[in-house]
């Protein structure tokens, strides 16, 4: 049998309907791990639709169940003018570490950078409350894949910190909202962080 419907229902029971044809040009999937770690821990849901190059507004969360039916007339893909909330974090980034390291000791930064249909070129971080920007830069992107990226930072002195991270895109836009990481620097001694 052909089918030309997908619907997806959340555990929340919301539910949407796209065209077959559409999830599978654009080559959706419904994820349940980023860079092998539970999708949990990263964005708070145990997995979520991706539609590449589609606005995220429209990926639902937690499905539970996935219906295929052949419908009379497919459903009409939503109205794509943005609305205002469409990309209003765009590049989007995340950014994520321990809450406590020793002085000295290297600190592992991470997450993930995405523009939709924009390859992303760097990560920015500050730790001066976004009055100064640091990049780093990322390699082998494009405007396809989310970003993982990764870096290390040896505190210098004791004291709360707060980590400000925001991406760039290949446009030179950056993300109009940091994502932020408090974390606490102690004195040496322990194992490192």
């Amino acid at each position: 049998m052909e089918y030309n419907t997908v619907t997806f229902t959340a555990s929340d029971g919301a539910r949407v309907s796209f065209p077959f044809g559409f999830l599978v040009e654009r080559g959706a999937i419904l994820a349940d791990k980023i860079n092998g770690e539970d999708m949990q821990s990263i964005i708070g849901c145990s997995n979520q639709l991706w539609i590449p190059g589609f606005p995220a507004k429209y990926f639902i969360r937690d499905v539970v169940s996935i219906e295929f039916e052949n419908r009379a007339e497919p459903p009409k893909l939503p109205d794509m003018r943005d609305d205002g909330h469409d990309y209003t974090n765009r590049p989007n980034v995340s950014c994520r570490a321990e809450y406590t390291c020793r002085l000295g000791q290297p600190m592992v930064f991470e997450g993930w950078a995405d523009d939709f249909d924009r390859k992303i070129v760097a990560v920015e971080y500050s730790l001066d409350d976004c009055l100064t920007w640091r990049r780093y830069k990322v390699e082998h992107a494009d405007a396809i894949r989310w970003v993982w990226w990764r870096f290390e930072w040896i505190p210098e002195t004791e004291g709360l910190y707060t980590m400000f991270v925001r991406a760039v895109n290949e446009d030179g836009d950056v993300s109009p909202h940091p994502a932020s990481h408090s974390f606490v620097i102690e004195g040496i001694s322990g194992t490192p962080c």
